[in-house]
């Protein structure tokens, strides 16, 4: 009997971002007598090979689909062997002793409960003062703790518009207007499909964090909205050019960076951002594997003139400007939240696996990987600037 049932996985398939229909369409007809005969995912694969090719689907798409959402933690299959679509960084596999002990049995017995050489030297340079898990909303925290998770909620955070009612007149989502570009610049009613699953999910992340923001304290929702409408963390003054492509590449890029940056929180002292954390992550590994299939798209229909566009603007633009968001090799916020137990890594430990993985990402696609050093400090140059402009315009600091 196959460990996952097939009327569970189209279930979960069709409303993901990362939905492939033609494997939908394939899978459909696989008799479940044929799909339980299967031992493992890869004998699966194999057997329903030639329905797959009937619907125009490829193995590799319907192997990484079904390890994103069924590997450990998430689900009864082993630890994902495809990585760049489907995996969870080696980076933050996690120390069994340092699992709380509400820890489910994924967190303790599966990926997150297995050794990690990055994991164990991450925090050879600071104490740490918090164990995964220690804090919950109402504890009593220390007052440099409190300062330094209000800090962290105000620079990675995102919240849903918290107003309600008349009081919501004159607002709304701050990617209310990417979004309406993207529904009509999509170019087939696939990846139509995707988007409409992509935004569902980037609402539903927001009001997982507005219900997390305001179980700590009320007021920070509507604070956090109300600064991120003048400034945006790691996509403040992203260039996006009014291209298809161009947004296949930002998903599969900024949406990567989500993932880094979420499964920092996967083991955070603060216990409710790390329960939302590992659900949150599952998501954003879908929204980048979007983004590589609307490039993947792209490549094949637009030939040479696409793979030199994309190429250009890698080098010119997204790299720096990604390399750049984990933030400076010597921060002081990054030392304090890995002292607080809120995050695990250095900027540049989380930098250098992102451009390993990157380089993987692109190379399957047969794009060239610009210069990690060059871009970084392209774009750490573009972020002091923009500190500057920050520090001389104080109506942004308030």
């Amino acid at each position: 009997m196959f460990p996952v049932d097939k009327r569970t996985a189209q279930n979960v398939w069709y409303p993901a971002a990362d939905v492939v229909p033609e494997v939908c369409f394939a899978v459909d007809e696989v008799p479940i007598a044929q799909w339980n005969e299967a031992t493992d995912i890869e004998s699966l694969a194999e057997s329903i090979a030639p329905t797959l090719a009937r619907h125009g689907a490829s193995p590799f798409d319907f192997l990484w689909s079904m390890e994103r959402h069924f590997s450990e933690p998430y689900g009864p299959l082993a630890k994902a062997t495809r990585t760049i679509m489907a995996g969870i960084p080696d980076m933050f596999l996690a120390d069994e002793d340092a699992l709380p002990e509400t820890a489910s049995r994924y967190e303790r017995e599966g990926v997150l409960g297995e050794q990690s050489h990055l994991n164990r030297i991450a925090q050879s340079d600071v104490r740490v003062e918090a164990k995964p898990y220690q804090y919950e909303p109402g504890d009593d925290m220390p007052d440099d703790y409190r300062f330094w998770l209000g800090k962290m909620f105000f620079a990675h955070g995102e919240c849903m518009m918290p107003y309600f009612g008349e009081a919501a007149k004159g607002h709304q989502s701050m990617f209310s207007a990417i979004d309406k570009f993207s529904m009509q610049a999509a170019p087939n009613p696939e990846s139509r499909l995707r988007m409409s699953n992509f935004s569902n999910e980037e609402f539903k992340h927001t009001y997982q964090f507005y219900k997390l923001y305001h179980e700590y304290d009320p007021d920070i929702p509507v604070n956090i909205y109300e600064r991120e409408r003048e400034q945006f963390r790691a996509y403040e003054g992203t260039k996006m050019e009014p291209s298809w492509l161009d947004r296949g590449i930002f998903n599969m890029i900024a949406d990567r960076f989500g993932v880094y940056q979420g499964f920092e929180w996967v083991q955070s002292s603060y216990a409710p951002l790390a329960r939302v954390a590992l659900k949150v992550v599952k998501d954003e590994r879908g929204h980048a594997n979007m983004g590589y299939i609307h490039v993947r798209e792209a490549l094949e229909s637009g030939g040479k003139t696409a793979r030199e566009e994309a190429e250009r603007r890698l080098a010119e633009y997204w790299y720096p400007q990604f390399m750049a968001s984990f933030g400076a090799s010597d921060s002081r916020n990054n030392e304090n939240w890995r002292r607080w137990g809120l995050k695990q890594h250095t900027n540049d430990q989380l930098r250098v696996a992102f451009d390993r993985e990157m380089r993987e990402v692109l190379d399957s696609l047969g794009l060239e990987t610009p210069d990690f050093e060059a871009a970084t400090e392209r774009g750490l140059e573009w972020a002091r600037q923009l500190k500057k402009k920050r520090q001389a315009a104080p109506a942004l600091n308030q």
